[in-house]
Parts: structure tokens; sequence; C-alpha cells
């Protein structure tokens, strides 16, 4: 069995580990992260992940804070009127277990956890797009501690945001939204699976056609929103944040391991080998990008051949013996392991053959091999190992043998005869002492010594304990048997081990909150002032709009996501609470904007895809075509931000009488590509309605 000696230094960046599972959980433990990630069935931005019960959790807490590693449970997705007091029953249950940090997207939550639960530590998800330090102010007042930033973000930007008081949670590894983050809703308008509430269709990984003024562009790939995974776990040593996050609730046991392992060690100051590279490669890859935070664009960015796990390329096709493929091998295989031709056909080597049709456990590069397959293969396909079989092997052995251990020091000492053994323990921050059950008699032979007490309370090999410090004092002529001092060796682990894992609650507050609001009838055309908390910050709630107000907003854009019956409910019940009208506005007219983000598949396509500013977008028509035959509509914004919009607007406008009926009196439209006269009849139409 293998023990893990380790004990995070105290200016040490933490290293956060994803866990979906159990088997992750162990994984990532092995591996030496400083903290997990875990989620829920309910409120998860991975709905689709096994996640845990509340039981599991409350399991997982206990288990790892004994061996010191913070449990952080995301609640990171919009919630709506009627799923606010599930969600912050949830927290408030998670909170009485002990747990270290929420991790939490919606303002309303996150409003009111802090004035019924202020002492429950709340990290702002990197799906609430922060990225500046006038936001992290804000959410200050809202008694946020640690932000998880936008991935979009430079190295400049998250120095700019280490300034601010708060502490700071960058991802150095992992998937890569192409999407600003928490600010997507292709999934959602396209597919119906909101993204910011965990169940995204990923249709930025499916196939495009890029159209210039209605006509298809040619171009030999198609996956055009598609990036590579980010990973700047060589740049570490150019990061001074709180927190190293490793993205991946949906990955496998072997990928958490390898990715805490080589994350633990560049932060360690040791340097990675061209093995270790390739064994993550192994575990999950779709190609490498230093991403935003080092200013990656173009074709350093995107993947855009395949939007699947690549691994890596062991040989080629050369030929066919019946059901068989007959690979040249550039690298060894093992039957068990996964492999895949080109970008298509995929499976396990359930029955390896040599070239002479024997069958095989191993066989070793620059030799032939045969594999039957089910589906068509393509002479000359490259074949990929995605599984290796001996890597799963060696993690599942190293997550079942690897025992954390925790430095511990120990004081035992008798006074004299018909005095107990006295048994002090300190892990440094808790202090348990114990008593023998038996009291010591006069020795007939051979008198107690320090020697034989040392050798029993050493005796820790199968826990968590590990004795680095040893004192002993003993009377002279004493003698205790070996079972009192092995029982009191347990005894005392036994109580550090519940002072260690033992929760202390601050008692839940009553909600006391009332906002502070102007009247204001508008109509917003184009663009929101910053008294207006905009749609990007995703309010769905009632406590989402006093949220905003908390923060200084005096007026609150609703989440395009909503549809009438939710705003009804909403601003109902903001009304209920508070007495007073809900100072909302809603869209009522406009291309809804499926995507925003930095990548730019125009620039990427007709040009280099590095250069900014080229302007094409605004001097022709782009569209992005779906096998389905969707198009949407892309331009850029001042920023160079390209952006993606439903061709058909949405139209409200013959609703405004319905909204007034709920004293909404603030309305928004937003044009992209209307005519002047369209923009002229869609605000004449909209004056006609109010008047």
């Amino acid at each position: 069995m293998d023990s893990l000696f380790y004990e995070r230094k105290e200016n040490n960046m933490e290293i956060l580990a994803p866990v979906g599972n159990y088997a992750m959980l162990d994984a990532a433990l092995a591996a030496g992260c400083d903290a997990v990630y875990l989620a829920l069935k309910q409120f998860g931005a991975r709905a689709f992940a096994n996640n845990f019960t509340l039981d599991e959790v409350k399991d997982i807490i206990s288990r790892c804070h004994l061996i010191g590693v913070d449990v952080h449970v995301t609640m990171n997705t919009i919630l709506y009127e009627d799923e606010i007091e599930a969600a912050y029953a949830q927290a408030k249950a998670l909170y009485e277990m002990g747990v270290d940090a929420l991790i939490v997207q919606d303002l309303g939550l996150i409003h009111l956890l802090h004035h019924r639960l202020p002492d429950l530590t709340i990290h702002a998800s990197t799906q609430m797009s922060i990225h500046t330090p006038a936001q992290i102010e804000k959410l200050k007042k809202l008694g946020v501690k640690r932000v998880v930033l936008a991935r979009e973000c430079t190295k400049a930007e998250i120095e700019a945001c280490q300034q601010c008081g708060v502490e700071i949670e960058v991802f150095v590894h992992g998937a890569l939204c192409i999407s600003m983050s928490g600010q997507c809703y292709f999934s959602s308008f396209c597919f119906g699976r909101s993204g910011n509430r965990g169940m995204c269709a990923q249709p930025c990984r499916m196939a495009y056609t890029l159209y210039k003024d209605g006509q298809p562009i040619p171009f030999d790939q198609e996956y055009l929103l598609s990036p590579k995974d980010v990973s700047v776990i060589d740049k570490i040593g150019e990061l001074s944040v709180d927190s190293l996050k490793i993205e991946g609730r949906m990955k496998s046991p072997v990928y958490v391991y390898e990715a805490c392992r080589q994350v633990k060690m560049v932060r360690d100051g040791k340097k990675r080998t061209s093995q270790d590279m390739e064994r993550l490669k192994l575990a999950f890859n779709r190609g490498y990008t230093l991403g935003h935070m080092f200013d990656k664009r173009g074709r350093d960015l995107m993947h855009m051949d395949s939007p699947n796990h690549q691994g890596i390329p062991i040989g080629k096709v050369i030929g066919f013996h019946g059901k068989r493929v007959k690979i040249q091998l550039d690298r060894s295989v093992d039957q068990n392991d996964g492999i895949r031709f080109g970008h298509e056909y995929g499976c396990r080597i359930n029955f390896l053959y040599d070239e002479k049709g024997r069958l095989q456990n191993h066989i070793d590069g620059y030799h032939i091999c045969e594999v039957e397959v089910k589906s068509k293969v393509k002479k000359g396909s490259i074949v990929y190992k995605t599984i290796s079989y001996a890597l799963e092997k060696e993690v599942e052995k190293e997550s079942k043998e690897t025992v954390r251990k925790v430095n511990v020091s120990c004081f035992v000492y008798c006074d004299g005869p018909s005095q107990p053994l006295i048994c002090t323990m300190s892990d440094g921050i808790h202090k348990v002492t114990c008593v023998s059950d038996q009291l010591a008699s006069i020795a007939q032979k051979h008198a107690l010594n320090k020697e034989t007490v040392s050798k029993q309370m050493h005796k820790t090999k199968d826990s968590w304990v590990e004795i680095s410090e040893f004192q002993c004092t003993l009377s002279k002529d004493i003698f205790f048997p070996m079972g009192i001092i092995n029982a009191l060796r347990r005894k005392t682990i036994a109580a550090l081990e519940k002072e260690r894992t033992s929760v202390h609650c601050m008692p839940e507050k009553p909600y006391e909150f009332q906002p502070h609001i102007g009247r204001n009838h508008q109509i917003y055309i184009q663009d929101l002032p910053e008294s207006v908390a905009d749609q990007t910050k995703n309010v769905t709630n009632s406590y989402g709009i006093a949220a905003c107000l908390e923060m200084g907003f005096e007026q609150v854009a609703l989440s395009i996501e909503m549809t009438p019956d939710q705003i009804q409910e909403t601003v109902l019940a903001f009304h209920d609470r508070y007495q007073m009208d809900a100072p909302v506005v809603v869209d009522i007219y406009g291309k809804i904007r499926y995507m925003i983000m930095k990548h730019c598949p125009i620039n990427t396509i007709c040009v280099d895809g590095k250069r900014q500013n080229c302007h094409l977008c605004h001097i022709h028509r782009f569209e992005l075509e779906g096998k389905d035959g969707r198009r949407l509509l892309m331009e850029g914004n001042p920023d160079c931000f390209m952006q993606l919009f439903d061709e058909t607007p949405r139209n409200w406008v013959m609703q405004i009488p319905v909204f007034q009926q709920w004293n909404i009196n603030n309305f928004f439209v937003y044009f992209v590509d209307e005519s002047p006269k369209e923009k002229d009849e869609i605000i004449a139409r909209i004056h006609s309605v109010l008047h």
C-alpha cells in the first residue's frame, strides 16, 4: 500500500479537481489534489454527469476533511422563481454538513444565502462571466469570497482582478467553451436544452458551413466553432492565483488522476516529461491551446477537424484480412486498448492478432497487428489510441492503494502506578487528549519503556495518521499491557478524527432586505445604460432582482430565456415580498444573440485567424449553416467579438399591454441588420401600442 504524505504549503496555489463519481474522487485524492468540486442531482451545470445524493456528499465531506481536502459543491445554474426555495434548502443542508464552499451562478441564490446564511462561503461561478475588477466589487457587496474568472480572461485581466481582495480561481486544464462564459443561448433556443441550466447540447461541437453573401465558402474543415482544450499547465509558474481549477466532471478517473498529478508536479516546481504529456493526451485531448489567457486566436485556438478526443497516433491502416484491419504500428498496442480510425469509427480491441494471425495481449511498435472491426475503415487511415488499458489499470491500482496521510504530533505520559496512560495528539489545529481504560500497575519483571510505547503508537500504517513528532514521559517501574496501549492509540486517533470532521454552523438568520428604487419608464434602443443590470446577469427570479439592486443597479433586464409566464411569476413574487413594483426591463424586439465569442470564424477562414478588426463582417453578409439547414447571422461588435444571431427576431411588441398589467413599463429593443425603414416601422408600432 502506498502512502501519500502531502500537506499543502500555506502559500501554494490550491489544486481543485473535478469529481463526477466515486472513482474520480479516489483518483483525485490519490493524485494529491487540495480540493474537489462536485454536484448533486439538481442545480449543477453538468446535469448529465452521475453526480451525488446528499447522503453521498455528506460522506465525501467527512472523508475529505479527515485528510485535509476541501469540498466545493457546484450549484451553478440559473434558477426560476419556483426553484429558488428548493435550491436554498439544498444549500442550507450542505452548509450544515460542513461544505467548504458553494460555487453559484444565480444572483438570486447568492443574495438569499448572503442574508440568511452569511457564514456560508460563496464562490462566483465562471458562468457569471466575471472578467473585470468593477464586476468583482459589485459581487463583494453580496458576500462573495472567491471568483472563478471567465475562461476568456487574459493574463493581464486576471492580474487586475487579483487586486480586488477576493480569492481568484482560474481554469488551467480542460474543455473550453467558445462562447463567453454564461452568455451562450444557442443550445437553449435551438435544442431546448439550456447551457445555463446544465443541459448544453454542445452545438459548438457540431459541423457548420460558412456562407458569404449567400454563397458557401469551400473549406476542408467543418467544425468551425470547436476549440481545442485549454492547457496552461506549463505556464503555472507565471500565475499567482489562489486556485488552479481542472475542468472535467464528465471525464474519466484516468483523466482526473493525470491532470491533478501533473498540475501538482508543475506547481511544486518540477518539470513534466514527454511521457507525462503523452499520458495526459491519452486520457483526453482535443489538441491543446494556451487559450485566451495567452491571447491565442484562429488555428492556435481551434480544432476544426474533429470535436472528439484525439488520443495519440499509433499507426496506419495498410490492408484488410477478412473482417480484420491490418495496422502498421508506430507505437505499441495492448488488448483492451481503445482505438479510432481517422476521425470516424472507434472501438475497443477485444481481440488483438499479430501478423501471423496469432492472438496476443501486447504488440510492440514497428510491427503489424490485426484487429476486428464492425464498420468500414479506409485504407491509409491514421489509427489513434484513445484509451490505454495499461494506464487505466495503473490508475485504478494507485487510486485503491494510495493512502493520504496527515502529520500528527503525539505526546504520551504516565505519572506513576495507579495513574492512567495519557495520550495527546495534535494536527497543528485540533488537539485531543485521551486516557487509558486501565491504570498503571507496578512492573513485576519488565518496566514499560519509551521505545515500546513509541513502537505501538507508530502502528498507523492503515490509518490516515502519520506520527511525525513523538515524545514520551514515563514514571519508573510501571507497566501497561500492549492491548491497553494500542487501544489508547486507536481511541486518541478516533477523537482527533471526530474533531477534524466535526461541523460548526452559525444559526440561520431571518431574511431582512428592503430594496430602494426610483420610478422610471423608458424604451431602451440598442444599449442599456450602466444603471441597468443587463441581460448578461441572467436574472430569472425575484431574489435576483433584489441582488442587482443591492449591488447598486437601478433597473434589471430579465433573462432572454424567460417566458412571459415566468416573467409574471417573478415580478408578482417581487411585489408580494417587497411591496413595490419590480424595476425590470423586458426585451420586446430583437434577434436573439445565441453566442458572443473572441474567436472569429470569418477571419480564421478568409484571412489568417489572427488579425483583429478586419471588418469583413461589416462589408459582407456572413452566415453559419448547420447540418439541419438553420442559418445564423454573424456580426462583429465594436470590440471585434463575433456574435451569432437568430435570423428571425423575437417580437413581443403586441404583448406590451400584458406586461403593463404586471406594472412592467421598461422595454428593450435591439436591432442587428434591420433597414432604417424597418427600424422606423418597429418603433412606430411600439409607440402606437404604448399610447
